[in-house]
């Protein structure tokens, strides 16, 4: 009752001519708001209408258009104003945002953890990501603790990530609820290639035909 009120009440703003212009009733269907004008005001009421629905017209019956199309908006719902039968404009109805898709999956993320802390169950974390954004997780009190071992030092956190599409097509994490996660060791780029040749491999010079042997390998 209070909505139908707020209502009405834009609705003899936006027609003008008050003293002229007499609600009758609601009649079924959808919300049709009838009101009976006085022969002397119709051809005033049926003028500030129209101009108000090109813009023009009075500042508080353009107020009172906005008002009700923000209402319309806010209630998912449309209008027109008819006269006998005949319609005199259609309220623009203002199309919804589609709900951005959301999905849950096993994730895994890497970053500089910064932050462990909280007094709720699961327990906030926050990660540090490659270009510098904050990736938010959360883990149970169990695995926070051990977690919190390695504060302000590289890590990957697995668990089940929480994604949401933009509108350009690429995903972003919302949040990832931690399950496990591994020690990153922090080390420069000359250091890694040492490790790798350490740790040894296929000499290609001892093979007469590598390509061959990558192909054959790759079946």
């Amino acid at each position: 009752m209070k909505r139908l009120a707020e209502y009405l009440r834009a609705l003899a703003v936006l027609y003008g001519s008050e003293e002229s212009v007499h609600f009758d009733r609601v009649d079924t269907g959808s919300a049709q708001l009838k009101s009976f004008v006085e022969e002397k005001a119709y051809p005033l009421v049926m003028n500030q209408v129209r101009e108000v629905s090109g813009g023009l017209g009075k500042k508080s019956a353009v107020a009172a258009y906005k008002t009700l199309s923000d209402y319309m908006a806010i209630d998912g719902t449309g209008a027109s104003i008819r006269s006998e039968g005949a319609q005199i404009f259609q309220f623009p109805r203002i199309k919804q945002e589609e709900p951005q898709l959301r999905i849950i999956k096993p994730s895994s993320i890497q970053g500089r953890l910064y932050s462990v802390g909280g007094k709720d169950e699961m327990v906030p974390v926050r990660l540090e990501g490659a270009d510098n954004e904050s990736l938010l997780c959360e883990a149970d009190v169990a695995v926070a603790e051990r977690l919190a071992h390695y504060l302000f030092k590289p890590v990957r956190l697995h668990g089940d990530g929480e994604w949401v599409r933009s509108d350009d097509g690429t995903w972003k994490l919302v949040k990832l609820k931690i399950s496990t996660f591994t020690k990153l060791e922090d080390i420069g780029f000359k250091e890694a290639v040492s490790r790798l040749k350490a740790a040894g491999g296929v000499d290609w010079n001892d093979i007469s035909s590598a390509h061959s042997g990558i192909l054959e390998t790759r079946g």
